[in-house]
């Protein structure tokens, strides 16, 4: 009902001492509706006694009540109305003798409630000495007379509790303001902040128990650009590689990299002079012929890629594999598989591209690792030393503070808000530390298959009841690793499966042995919504990610990882329904007394 926190404060206040004044007000009405009755009751038992004295001695020697006599009755109180009774229910000198009256005659004298006529009245006997016996002098007071000053009372306790509504609104509201306004504009300097905007300080008043936080604040955003300064300083050399780079893609045009592609109905459309140098094929004996007619041995493992691909709407990504070329040479290619849709979405056809193993090494390894990873090092280690120790203290702070007011009975969402914004920056820094400055494996023979498990039953607790898990392991030799290293991994693949299934689905861990390449091969694979084809090559990219909360760094680390081991990464999806990730690493030759 509300939203924020200052109206909520403001309402419990409000409403609490609300009721305390109802309760108040009608507890003092009770008692005073009590006592006055009471009050009432033993003022009417005297008045008809005195009466009846009186009467009694008026009557003496008459046979029956003489109503002339009421009149010597004092009134003080005009409100009080005398009448002779008999225990037969006759009366007299009563203004209404028709209306039955229903009286206990058992006692000397007695004070009784009666209601007739549609009122209620307090009625007093006292038994009076006549020639005739059973007579009683009748005392009766309507209730609503003498309790006309309760009820001027409860009007003005109404009265008293609607002004004090109408204070206690907006006091309350402005208390609850001055509580919630320095912490929720922290909370949205600190959003502000973990967006990326750090252009300004955080203010607030000076002695308050907020000054501290805002101050680390600050000194964590004074460190902040002095360190993007520099991130922008080391740009500029990166602008120089840039045109290298430029410069060689330009004159290295026609550096193997092969193109073949068909359309829906199976048909080679493209086949590039690349494709024809690395496998030694004229484009004009392959363009045109359907791949459901045999197609020449060395490119007969891409096309079948090609037409899996095509049939399922799958992709493949950044795959290794061995074609031969017209003189039955060996060549390792990495290649990668996209389906094309046409103006309307519908598919099209299938494209693959393919280069030889040895030209991408020789580039990536020598432009692109050694020179941006140096860089990202020197940037990460700045970053680490100038950053950590003010979010350190921002986060203690936080839950100081969060920590006093819950023993004041004060709760802000604001503050959770602060620390997981902290957390968030603490934990991007940590993993840019880790991409930036790799650590050496540190192997020991294992097999893959204990990794797994370790890794599936350590995830167990973060994955959705409606996420299941079937392994299927075989018994593969061992591999050399870092058991840490490839965890990190794994977890990573684990947590990428139940994230990309919100609705519930399966992962699905295999191992397998593959004894042409000794390679053990760990597959990773989920139901989910699968990778779009226009991103399938960027998801090994640093930085990249399609997660609102994602670091972009996960697969990149993953992919370090798996190359320090001089293993093979791959993945294969199919848009909104599968995506597969298989790992691939040499197995240990096994001496015959190990």
């Amino acid at each position: 009902m509300f939203r924020s926190i200052q109206t909520k404060t403001m309402f419990f206040l409000v409403t609490l001492a609300i009721c305390l004044t109802v309760i108040i007000g009608y507890m003092t009405v009770f008692a005073m509706d009590y006592a006055i009755e009471g009050l009432k009751h033993d003022d009417m038992r005297d008045k008809v006694l005195t009466a009846s004295r009186a009467v009694s001695q008026e009557l003496e020697g008459r046979t029956s009540p003489d109503t002339s006599v009421l009149d010597t009755i004092d009134r003080g109180d005009l409100a009080c109305h005398y009448f002779f009774i008999n225990a037969d229910g006759t009366m007299k000198g009563c203004s209404d003798e028709e209306t039955p009256y229903d009286l206990d005659f058992s006692g000397k004298s007695n004070v009784q409630k009666v209601y007739k006529n549609g009122k209620y009245y307090i009625s007093a006997l006292a038994p009076v000495q006549t020639g005739e016996p059973g007579w009683f002098l009748c005392a009766e007071e309507a209730k609503s007379d003498y309790m006309q000053t309760v009820t001027n009372i409860k009007t003005i306790i109404i009265i008293a509790i609607i002004i004090i509504i109408l204070i206690l609104w907006p006091v309350g509201k402005k208390i609850s303001y001055e509580i919630q306004a320095p912490i929720k504009k922290l909370a949205e300097d600190a959003e502000r902040i973990a967006d990326g905007d750090i252009s300004r300080g955080i203010q607030v008043s000076e002695g308050t128990e907020l000054a501290d936080i805002a101050d680390s604040f600050n000194l964590m955003l004074n460190k902040l650009k002095d360190t993007m300064q520099q991130v922008l300083d080391k740009s500029a050399e990166a602008v120089s590689m840039q045109e290298i780079m430029a410069y060689v893609d330009e004159t290295y045009n026609n550096l193997p990299t092969g193109i073949i592609s068909i359309n829906n109905i199976g048909e080679i459309t493209t086949f590039n002079s690349t494709a024809e140098e690395i496998t030694g094929i004229h484009p004009d004996d392959i363009i045109g012929i359907s791949i459901s007619n045999p197609t020449p041995p060395q490119i007969k493992k891409l096309i079948s890629e090609l037409k899996r691909c095509l049939s399922r709407g799958s992709l493949q990504i950044k795959t290794i594999t061995d074609i031969r070329n017209i003189s039955g040479e060996t060549i390792p290619v990495e290649y990668s598989i996209n389906i094309q849709f046409g103006l309307q979405g519908e598919v099209i056809g299938a494209i693959c591209v393919f280069r030889k193993i040895e030209d991408i090494h020789s580039f990536e390894e020598s432009a692109n690792r050694v020179k941006t990873m140096e860089t990202l090092g020197e940037i990460a280690a700045s970053m680490a030393h100038e950053i950590k120790n003010p979010l350190t203290s921002i986060r203690g702070n936080t839950q100081y503070l969060e920590m006093m007011l819950n023993e004041k009975g004060m709760e802000f969402d604001e503050l959770d808000i602060i620390m997981h914004e902290t957390d968030r920056l603490t934990n991007m820094l940590n993993l840019l530390l880790n991409y930036a400055r790799p650590r050496l494996p540190e192997t020991e023979k294992l097999h893959i298959e204990e990794i797994m498990q370790y890794v599936v039953d350590l995830t167990s607790k973060d994955r959705s009841d409606s996420v299941s898990v079937k392994c299927e392991f075989s018994r593969t030799p061992r591999v050399m690793i870092d058991r840490e290293m490839l965890e990190s991994v794994f977890i990573n693949l684990m947590l990428n499966a139940s994230q990309a299934m919100p609705d519930g689905g399966c992962i699905h861990l295999k191992t397998s042995f593959d004894k042409n390449r000794n390679m053990v091969c760990a597959s990773v694979s989920d139901t989910g919504k699968g990778i779009p084809p226009e991103i399938s090559e960027k998801i090994f990219d640093p930085f990249f990610t399609t997660k609102d909360t994602g670091t972009g760094l996960g697969l990149p680390i993953a992919l370090r990882t798996i190359k320090a081991h001089h293993g093979i990464i791959e993945a294969e999806s199919i848009e909104g329904e599968m995506t597969k990730f298989t790992i691939m690493l040499p197995a240990v030759i096994e001496e015959e007394d190990d």
